[in-house]
């Protein structure tokens, strides 16, 4: 049977016309046919357009993943020690330049202290394997560069550079008005045999200290590295009476005065995060001590008799009572770490 769309009556399923109304019934079914056509093309387009998308997609995810292993690569910490190696090796002066970037702004990276880095290195060859491994094994030893977050790549990636602590040269002579020359540069003068200054902080390396008082001249060639950060150097620029003078003077003063000390029990505490090997070999009580000596850096000033004995010893310690106690979150877990073995 076929029904009349226009009346609704039902007529014969070969009828051309329906009887009630005479409306053309081929006519009504052509165009249903026409509409399912219409209908299919539409739906068949809408899911290519889906496909389209899905597969753009996909792509872009792929490219995305892609370009994050390769960034992530590029800049990870292996790639910056390999750089950092390659370019001591290589004596590449610009790349280092580039990647060292100490904490301590006082710290030049320039032609002069480069050339000392090199001249260690001539003179200690196995130095580089030593600093490589060191910085494989986040700074563990008594090597003088680490590995310092400074920032993102993007926003993203970590930015990993090479840090320094730096070294210190106390200078004191035996002649007055010693004029001081740190390789080939003047760094200060000694007015009087007795004083005694500090310069630095400077990049590792070979130094020749040389002092000049009138006619009197002494050169002492220092090696700046390791853990010990501080090196004490003693011109011979007077004459043979005044030296003899001096070291009486210096007898008498150390049996009235309490000694100083230039020590530190982890000398990298404030810098480097500790691992075990680090405090391997230390007493309950030395623990106590290199805990401490986070604080002492600072100038903290403790209530305990025995610490402020201990560290009013420290010639580095400098009371400072507006020390408010905050640390840097690395300080923070050294201690933490102390403790736990304490």
């Amino acid at each position: 049977m076929k029904v009349c769309k226009v009346c609704g009556h039902q007529s014969e399923r070969d009828s051309a016309f329906c009887s009630e109304c005479g409306a053309s019934l081929k006519e009504q079914t052509d165009e249903s046919t026409n509409r399912e056509e219409i209908k299919f093309p539409k739906r068949k387009s809408q899911k290519n357009k889906m496909f389209i998308v899905f597969t753009l997609a996909v792509v872009l995810i792929i490219f995305l993943f892609t370009g994050y292993q390769m960034l992530s690569k590029k800049y990870s910490e292996e790639v910056v020690i390999d750089q950092f190696i390659t370019a001591l090796t290589q004596k590449d002066k610009q790349t280092l330049k580039t990647l060292i970037i100490p904490t301590d702004s006082r710290i030049n990276i320039n032609e002069e202290s480069l050339n000392a880095l090199f001249a260690l290195i001539d003179k200690e060859p196995s130095l580089i394997e030593d600093i490589k491994d060191s910085l494989h094994n986040d700074g563990l030893g008594n090597q003088p560069f680490y590995l310092r977050e400074n920032g993102k790549h993007f926003g993203i990636f970590t930015n990993y550079v090479i840090d320094t602590p730096g070294y210190f040269i106390k200078v004191s002579s035996t002649g007055d008005n010693t004029t001081i020359h740190l390789n080939n540069s003047e760094i200060g003068v000694l007015d009087t045999a007795k004083d005694t200054k500090e310069f630095g902080p400077f990049l590792t390396g070979l130094y020749s200290i040389k002092g000049l008082s009138g006619e009197n001249k002494d050169e002492v060639t220092i090696n700046l590295a390791g853990s010990r950060t501080e090196t004490a150097v003693v011109l011979k620029t007077g004459n043979a009476e005044t030296e003899e003078v001096q070291k009486t003077i210096v007898k008498e003063v150390i049996r009235e005065v309490t000694p100083e000390y230039s020590y530190y029990i982890l000398p990298h505490s404030d810098y480097t995060y500790l691992t075990y090997s680090d405090i391997a070999g230390l007493t309950k009580s030395e623990l106590r001590l290199a805990r401490n000596e986070i604080f002492a850096r600072h100038g903290y000033i403790f209530n305990s008799k025995d610490l402020q004995n201990y560290f009013e010893r420290q010639s580095w310690y400098s009371p400072n009572p507006n020390f408010n106690g905050n640390l840097s979150s690395l300080e923070k877990q050294n201690i933490e770490f102390i403790k736990s073995y304490e």
